[in-house]
Order: structure tokens, then C-alpha cells, then sequence
């Protein structure tokens, strides 16, 4: 195929944009301003656009019903929209969601260790969908990422767009930082909520203005760090889901038992036992909190409870 027939319009432009839509306020936010805000569109998205949504298989089921209504609002305006799920091949190995791989290694997410579920579930398996992406729709080469360097070339570097709010900057990177030279190449990240000051409560307010439902918060059910209010809200409203990821830890707690007394030397010589078989929450159990937090949140309504889990941003720092 021939590139030309694809070129930008303006040569520092880029000819693609790309939504990574987590199916939560900010992106759903980013969604609308992209079809109701011609200044949105002409700054952020101008040329090619499209949106991908990469499912970890643990989203609360609101999340789902809410992504079949964007589907159809996609549809609707005309949007490219890819739902990316295990069977069309990039999730790969022993992520092919989040249960798998707890129930392949008797594994557990927890605060004590480093986050790589997002990398595993969702980065990952969207950059691996556009390098395929790439080759059909503009017939660049295929393989060890030689497709993204040669659209970056030809046409521009691709233009993530990510839905991190105004007053989460910490959770901001740049493209340019990272380690993988293709990627420093290829692709510019784009803020577009901090860059136009949309914090949550901002993005919840657009939403309701353009005649749409505010959408709960996405994350994993799973999440080891959602807040203890969070965790109360399993608790109350999804019993069954707060069952299956005690059973996921107790299973990993009882294969690693053999590491809950671990000698170490300290560099003065000291020996101490340490445990090092921690499980969501570190030391504490998923039993143990769940005590915890239905005794600190008796007082709270259902509706309270409710409120907090639908108002609150993401319940990760993870930097993007």
C-alpha cells in the first residue's frame, strides 16, 4: 500500500489517534469531547481516530453494561471502537485476565508487590493489537515493532490519548522517557483532561451536560489497592466476587506457607525471622480487612457507600 495516499495534511501532524479507553469517567469524559467539541477534535484528534478498550477480565459488570452503550454510541458517530478480549490472541501467556493468571501461578495481586497487572492486561495487549493494526490499515512492515517506527516516519507519531484527570499529573509520563527505543519514536502521550483542568468532578459534570449517564469508576474487582471503603462496597454489593478472591488468596497463602518464617541477616550479623507470604493487603488477610471495614463503615449507608465508590478517581497510582 502506499503511504502517500495517507499523508497528513500538515507534516508535523500525526495521521492517528488513538482513545485508550479504560470505560471509566475520564476516557468516557474524553470520548464525548472528542464527538461534541470541534476544538477538542481539531487539537487532539484531527485525522484518523480510534478508539481500543483492552478488558483484564475482572471489570465490575456496570463497567461492561457501560461499554456495550459506548459501543453503540461509537457506532452510531461513525468511531472505530475495539473491544480487545483473550480470544483474538494479544492477551498472551498466563495473562489472559486477571483470574487467569491467579489461578495459573496460585498467584495474588497485593499492595506489598510491584503493579504489573495494568502493564500485563491492558498496555501491553493494546500495543500488540496496533502493531497488527498498523500493518493492515496502512500496509507498514510487520514484526519487532519495525511498523511503528515506519508509520512514525512516514506519518507521524502515533497519539495516545490518556484519560488521567487534572490534580492526578503524578500518574503522567512522557513517551519519551521510556526505555524501548520504538516506542520513543513512535508514540507522544497526550493529557488532554490535565491540559484543559478537568479533574473527576469536572468530568462527571461534562458527562451529565451532554446527556449521558456518569459511569462508575473502572478498576479491577480484584484491585489490591482500592480504598477500604471500596473493599466495604464488595463486601455489600458483590459477595459472591469478595468470595472467589478470598479463595484466590487463600490458596496462594496456603502453597507459599513455607515462606512465613524466613530467616534473614541483617549486615550487623542479626538474624531475624521475617515472613515473606503476604497476601492482599500485605500481612493481613482478605478476611481479616473485610472485619476491619465492615466494623469502621457500620454507620454508612448503603447510599454513602454507594456515593464514595461511584465518585472517587482511580484506585491505582499507576503512571501511564
Amino acid at each position: 500500500m502506499n503511504l502517500d495516499m495517507f499523508s497528513c495534511e500538515e507534516e508535523h501532524d500525526t495521521r492517528l489517534s488513538v482513545l485508550s479507553f479504560g470505560a471509566g469517567q475520564d476516557s468516557t469524559a474524553l470520548l464525548y469531547k472528542y464527538v461534541y467539541d470541534p476544538d477538542f477534535k481539531m487539537r487532539y484528534a484531527p485525522n484518523d481516530f480510534l478508539v481500543v478498550f483492552a478488558d483484564t477480565g475482572n471489570e465490575f459488570q456496570q463497567t461492561y453494561s457501560h461499554l456495550e452503550y459506548v459501543k453503540g454510541f461509537c457506532q452510531m458517530h461513525d468511531i472505530e471502537f475495539v473491544h480487545l478480549t483473550p480470544d483474538m490472541g494479544y492477551h498472551t501467556g498466563d495473562w489472559q485476565s486477571l483470574k487467569h493468571f491467579f489461578a495459573a501461578k496460585d498467584a495474588i495481586s497485593s499492595k506489598a508487590f510491584p503493579k504489573i497487572c495494568s502493564q500485563r492486561l491492558k498496555i501491553d495487549p493494546i500495543y500488540r493489537f496496533l502493531e497488527d493494526f498498523l500493518a493492515k490499515r496502512y500496509g507498514v512492515k510487520k514484526g519487532n515493532k519495525k511498523g511503528f517506527r515506519q508509520f512514525a516516519k512516514e506519518l507521524g507519531k502515533i497519539r495516545m490519548i490518556i484519560g488521567i484527570a487534572a490534580n492526578e499529573e503524578k500518574r503522567m509520563s512522557k513517551a519519551e522517557d521510556r526505555k524501548e527505543r520504538w516506542y520513543r519514536e513512535s508514540i507522544t502521550h497526550e493529557y488532554p483532561l490535565v491540559d484543559l483542568g478537568m479533574d473527576r468532578a469536572k468530568c462527571q459534570s461534562y458527562i451529565k451536560s451532554v446527556g449521558h449517564a456518569v459511569p462508575i469508576p473502572s478498576n479491577c474487582m480484584f484491585c489490591p489497592f482500592l480504598a477500604k471503603e471500596e473493599l466495604e462496597y464488595l463486601r455489600r454489593f458483590c459477595p459472591e466476587a469478595l468470595s472467589e478472591w478470598i479463595y484466590f488468596e487463600r490458596r496462594k497463602l496456603d502453597k507459599w506457607s513455607h515462606l512465613e518464617a524466613v530467616p534473614v541477616v541483617s549486615a550487623s550479623g542479626k538474624t531475624t525471622t521475617v515472613n515473606k507470604n503476604l497476601g492482599v493487603w500485605g500481612k493481613r488477610t482478605l478476611p481479616e480487612m473485610v472485619a476491619i471495614v465492615q466494623e469502621e463503615f457500620a454507620s454508612w449507608s448503603d447510599e454513602r457507600i454507594k456515593d464514595y465508590r461511584n465518585s472517587h478517581g482511580h484506585c491505582v497510582s499507576t503512571a501511564y
